[in-house]
């Protein structure tokens, strides 16, 4: 992968991350309502945002974790035209005492994924503490144009997880060679 790349999702997910370090409690603790399902384009054509953005939601709420943080959504959606961060899709779901996000939800927003045809391009990343736990697992994944990095952290009580999906062809339009994945 090119430095300009790492560069350009490096930014993109410190600018997210940083906007998402807490949780303004609106929706803590509620699991994230499906969205109607949103038409695909037939063939092979390139997703729409919109597409991504409720495979996102609804991949989530199938599988349990709490509504997308609103101000870590905002980011891109509020991102200036052209740049790096209008490139792409984000949710966070923060776990709480009574809504714990936790690996086993992980593994099945990642399974929701799969059920809409994004494709796993390698076997997940996990790191494991001392205790033997995995605190941290990372699953990279694909879909007509679109590159996306699942993560899990519990680096705080009740865990988090986070979809960043980016646009290839506008990370490439934008001056970004690709994805978060090649």
């Amino acid at each position: 992968m090119r430095r300009t790349t790492w560069v350009t999702v490096a930014v993109a997910v410190i600018a997210l991350g940083a906007a998402g370090c807490g949780t303004s409690g609106a929706g803590a603790g509620v699991a994230a309502a499906p969205a109607p399902a949103s038409p695909r384009p037939e063939g092979t054509a390139p997703l729409t945002k919109e597409v991504v953005r409720t495979d996102l939601d609804t991949s989530a709420a199938g599988a349990g974790v709490p509504a997308n943080a609103p101000e870590y959504a905002r980011v891109p959606e509020d991102a200036s035209p052209g740049s790096p961060q209008s490139c792409s899709v984000a949710f966070k779901g923060f776990g709480t005492k009574t809504a714990q996000v936790d690996v086993a939800r992980f593994k099945a927003v990642v399974s929701e994924l799969r059920e809409r045809d994004w494709q796993q391009l390698r076997e997940p990343k996990e790191r494991k503490g001392a205790d033997g736990v995995i605190h941290e697992a990372q699953v990279f994944l694909t879909q007509r144009g679109w590159n996306m990095v699942a993560e899990y952290r519990n680096f705080q009580e009740g865990g988090a997880i986070t979809l960043t999906a980016i646009d290839d062809a506008c990370m490439k339009k934008n001056g970004a060679d690709a994805g978060p994945v090649g």
